[in-house]
């Protein structure tokens, strides 16, 4: 009995002991709230056992607290079903990228292909139809992108860009000179890049004939009025020592250089010269005076010794030829010489040389005549040393007395009014102090090998359309008056 009593108030005390436990300490222990969440619990799929179990009831707990504990559960899986949903969408977007990337390689591919060959074919001068020839006109110092434009309008090439590329790889985007040139519409780019580098590719040529004497300012005209160049910085540069360094001969030797009007008058030589259009003056002058030295300075001409000479330097170029005749047999010797050799045979300057050819190109009405005006004027010059009077007493001051030398670097039809040169052979003594106009070889010739003659005057009948103009020499001034009376001069 005591035993069951005993075993009873046991029972009793565990009774209470269970009813006295306070479960509000585990509770709140249990509980997740939101800003407790571990993120890595948001991963967990929808089938975990945790996310199905009921929330905990505490028996404290109001229905609000309840409620917002079912509304963090809520906000917790839809946030996770969001996260899902978004690494979804991004692995489909990817999907998406790689295939946009790989066409567009794809595309850039073809498209590169395409020009590769498109350009390479224009590179070779393939592709551009059947052959012809097409004329294209170059501006002054052209850039490759105009240059281009030009070649790609015509028809000469079929890829501007290509071509800039491949001109600039190749250093051929500079050094395009003007004019015009005619191009074959299958040339390859190094072919068309090296043939506009070239002047004498040109087809925009014009071919001039300069005759004997004319002036400075009468080719200035000529070369004007053809389109070759500006006249203006053409008779600059004629005045010019631009090329006193590349032509020693253009100052050496010449004592009266100050006082000339043009500095090149008397070298620009005389003849057909083939110019481009719209060339810089600077070429058209080195043409003339090329030529000049060419001719004058490294041409030889076959010339008959009359008398022995002591210059053992011309003997290398002597040879004789037999000259057989009905009463004895001659035997003629000959030197090949230069006109400057002539020139410093004969004891002259080429500037003396020049100078008095072109006053007997500028006087003389047939070759012949040439040779007789160059003794009277050499005979004049001779009385320089005899006090200005001829051997038959006529006074005339050592003067040479030549009409053109009034009025030069003019003509008499062009000369100002009332103007007066400082070259007037009647006026000064001797020589003027350079050449008045630009004489071909046969009055250089006559200067350097006069008619032998006692003449000291000289005149011309005009010439009509009927005849020629007629000349007259005579040896005293009485004489010379008496002609000038038959010319009509008087």
């Amino acid at each position: 009995m005591s035993e069951e009593l005993h075993s009873s108030g046991r029972k009793k005390k565990v009774d209470s002991f269970q009813l006295n436990i306070d479960y509000s300490e585990d509770l709140d222990n249990d509980i997740i709230f939101p800003e407790d969440t571990d993120e890595d619990l948001l991963d967990l799929s929808d089938d975990d056992k945790t996310e199905q179990m009921p929330v905990p009831r505490r028996m404290s707990d109001t229905e609000d607290e309840i409620s917002e504990r079912e509304e963090n559960r809520r906000r917790r899986k839809a946030l996770k079903k969001e996260r899902q949903r978004k690494k979804r969408k991004a692995k489909q977007n990817g999907c998406v990228l790689r295939v946009v990337w790989l066409v567009m390689v794809l595309i850039l591919g073809v498209f590169l292909a395409e020009f590769l060959l498109v350009g390479i074919n224009d590179l070779l001068g393939r592709n551009r139809g059947d052959e012809e020839k097409i004329i294209i006109q170059i501006p002054d110092n052209p850039d490759i992108d105009s240059l281009s434009e030009i070649l790609y309008e015509n028809g000469v090439i079929s890829n501007k860009t290509y071509f800039k590329m491949y001109a600039k790889l190749t250093n051929g985007d500079e050094g395009f000179a003007k004019g015009s040139y005619e191009l074959k519409n299958n040339m390859d780019y190094e072919a068309i890049i090296n043939y506009l580098q070239s002047n004498a590719n040109r087809v925009d040529t014009v071919q001039l004939r300069f005759t004997e004497g004319m002036t400075v300012l009468e080719i200035a005209d000529k070369l004007s009025e053809n389109g070759v160049c500006d006249k203006e910085e053409f008779l600059n540069l004629c005045n010019s020592t631009d090329f006193d360094e590349d032509f020693t001969f253009l100052s050496s030797g010449r004592p009266g250089i100050n006082g000339v009007y043009y500095r090149l008058e008397g070298y620009l030589f005389p003849d057909t010269y083939e110019f481009y259009l719209g060339e810089k003056p600077t070429t058209t002058i080195y043409r003339f005076l090329n030529n000049y030295e060419a001719k004058l300075y490294y041409t030889k001409q076959r010339i008959e010794i009359k008398e022995d000479t002591d210059e053992d330097n011309y003997w290398d170029n002597y040879y004789s030829e037999e000259d057989t005749d009905t009463s004895k047999k001659n035997v003629k010797k000959y030197e090949k010489l230069t006109i400057e050799e002539q020139a410093r045979k004969q004891g002259m300057t080429m500037d003396e040389v020049l100078t008095l050819a072109s006053m007997i190109q500028a006087e003389a009405a047939t070759k012949d005549d040439m040779y007789m005006i160059s003794s009277i004027f050499h005979n004049r010059l001779n009385t320089i040393n005899a006090g200005g009077y001829t051997i038959y007493g006529d006074y005339i001051r050592g003067t040479l007395g030549s009409d053109p030398t009034i009025y030069y670097p003019y003509k008499k039809n062009t000369a100002p009014a009332n103007y007066k040169s400082r070259y007037d052979t009647y006026e000064i003594q001797g020589l003027p102090s350079g050449p008045i106009c630009n004489p071909g070889m046969d009055a250089i010739s006559a200067a350097l090998y006069p008619t032998e003659s006692n003449n000291y005057f000289f005149c011309h009948k005009p010439a009509t359309e009927d005849s020629e103009a007629v000349p007259y020499y005579a040896a005293t001034m009485a004489d010379h008056n008496y002609n000038l009376s038959l010319a009509g001069l008087n």
